[in-house]
């Protein structure tokens, strides 16, 4: 609203103009902020993956129904993001096999999680009828710059 003063009386007047934000702009404020979490949102279960040169493309890691069992550093155990205790690992991986039987198991191991754990769980998912396991790493080239999983 803007106030106008002539000739010594006092006048108001109202502005009609609309003082409006541009779409672009909130349009670019919310792509920044998009931008941001989705990253964040994209893992459940945040670890360091170990590092490969030679890794192959796993396009089945981003199907709907594939299970990935989690390793983190410290020991823990996640069958798609939910917990686990080791002793139920077996029955949790059958169950989730038994819904997309054709689809292969990947594990997501912590750089810093103990091998042993990690081979454990490897066996455990060949108990539970897994023949195609893989391993989930960050391909890097030959400098060590990251190029994808």
């Amino acid at each position: 609203m803007a106030m106008s003063t002539g000739g010594g009386s006092s006048v108001s007047g109202v502005n009609a103009e609309i003082n409006v934000t541009p779409m672009a702009d909130i349009m670019l404020v919310l792509l920044i902020i998009f931008m941001i979490t989705t990253p964040l949102l994209q893992e459940g279960v945040q670890i360091n993956k170990p590092k490969s040169i030679n890794a192959n493309e796993a396009p089945e890691l981003d199907l709907e129904g594939v299970t990935t069992v989690t390793v983190t550093r410290d020991q823990l155990i996640f069958v798609n993001d939910q917990p686990v205790h080791v002793d139920e690992l077996v029955d949790k991986i059958e169950e989730n096999r038994a819904k997309a039987p054709e689809l292969p198991l990947f594990v997501r191991g912590d750089v810093a999680a103990p091998y042993g754990k990690i081979v454990e769980v490897v066996n455990n998912a060949r108990d539970a009828g897994y023949e195609r396991i893989g391993m989930v790493v960050d391909r890097v080239d030959e400098s060590g710059r990251r190029r994808g999983q």
